[in-house]
């Protein structure tokens, strides 16, 4: 049980698509008094976890997939596609 919980606390604090669900889990396990004093060291990084979620989800979003790769040209929808692409895998 403490490998499971050791894997929960990494899943939680990693900016994922399910990071939510991670740490719903996670406190729906929590039985004793001292996991219950983790779960509140844990909740910033939980917090921080879903912030960068969000942050790259909007960047994620706003590239269009099904853009053709060609040559950069000066077009508005190229730049933006080029930033966003660098955004994206910035992070």
């Amino acid at each position: 049980m403490i490998v499971v919980r050791k894997v929960y606390r990494k899943a939680f604090v990693t900016p994922t698509h399910h990071v939510e669900q991670h740490w719903r889990d996670y406190e729906n396990s929590v039985s004793s008094a001292l996991e219950k004093g983790l779960v509140s060291e844990y909740q910033p990084k939980y917090n921080n976890a879903r912030a960068v979620y969000r942050e790259r989800k909007k960047c994620v979003d706003e590239i269009d997939w099904n853009l053709v790769v060609v040559p950069p040209s000066s077009s508005i929808k190229a730049i933006y596609f080029i930033y966003f692409i660098f955004l994206y895998f910035l992070y």
